[in-house]
């Protein structure tokens, strides 16, 4: 459940949202906030406030981002929850990416990954790339319940097409190791070259490893493919939220980072800032 201690039962869900479909003019719809609710001056300038407590979800999402991340108030996991929940019943894709990741860590919420999953799931299928590649480490993972790692490569590809380095990575490891996939060492090279060009050291050491097993036509072929290969565009509203012309106020604007972390067959992970 996403709860705070000082909210009302309205505020706790169990659920995942029923993503709301953006009126005619475009703009979410409002999301039900008591008259009660208040917020500390200190999370951000009054006009950020006052949308928020209107019940703007883009400005919700901002708080949200404010409690997790500390920015202007001590971080509050349970803060930052509930208004991500509200702005996520809302359609905000970064908010239920978001929501994911604390259901899936535990932050605030219980741990559990099967509503991570299902968090994921939603904002994949609404385009959110880093959605994917945490679907495709669930996958590998298991939970507990074995891994899928035919499910994992399907899932990493979709991210990896779309420029995630840490998806392109693990193509590369289960393409090498013939894992979830036919082996084929000049996908494997490709991947990890495409990993290697964002910066990934590792990603070079073993695409210079793979190279050396590669003969010069499969090798040439591989290296064609990665001159032509361009990533797929992200819908904006899937990794983007609006906010006013100059921002909210004078805080900086919130971005997300990539974090690796150790996993089966060396799977790399990418998690929200928090």
């Amino acid at each position: 459940m996403v709860m705070d201690s000082a909210s009302s039962a309205s505020d706790v869900t169990g659920t995942i949202p029923v993503l709301q479909a953006a009126p005619g003019n475009g703009r979410l719809a409002l999301i039900p906030i008591l008259p009660s609710e208040r917020l500390p001056d200190a999370i951000g300038g009054p006009v950020l406030r006052a949308a928020a407590l209107k019940g703007d979800p883009t400005a919700a999402y901002e708080i949200g981002v404010r409690f997790a991340e500390g920015k202007g108030v001590a971080p509050n996991f349970d803060e930052a929850a509930k208004w991500y929940d509200r702005a996520a019943q809302a359609g905000v894709v970064p908010a239920i990416f978001r929501l994911g990741t604390l259901y899936e860590k535990g932050l605030s919420v219980q741990k559990d990954v099967d509503i991570a999953r299902r968090y994921y799931m939603h904002a994949a299928e609404r385009g959110n790339a880093k959605a994917m590649h945490n679907l495709a480490v669930l996958d590998a993972d298991g939970g507990g319940k074995g891994a899928n790692y035919k499910s994992a490569v399907q899932w990493f590809r979709k991210a990896a097409d779309r420029g995630v380095a840490d998806s392109q990575y693990n193509l590369g490891i289960l393409y090498a190791r013939g894992i979830g996939v036919e082996q084929n060492l000049a996908e494997s090279f490709k991947w990890f070259s495409l990993a290697a060009a964002q910066g990934d050291v590792d990603a070079g050491r073993k695409r210079d490893d793979i190279a050396k097993r590669l003969d010069a036509q499969s090798l040439a072929a591989a290296k064609l493919a990665i001159q032509t290969f361009t990533s797929e565009p992200q819908p904006d509203d899937a990794i983007n939220v609006a906010s006013p012309a100059g921002g909210w106020d004078s805080a900086p604007s919130q971005a997300s980072t990539a974090k690796p972390a150790a996993k089966p067959v060396s799977t790399k992970r990418t998690a929200a800032a928090h």
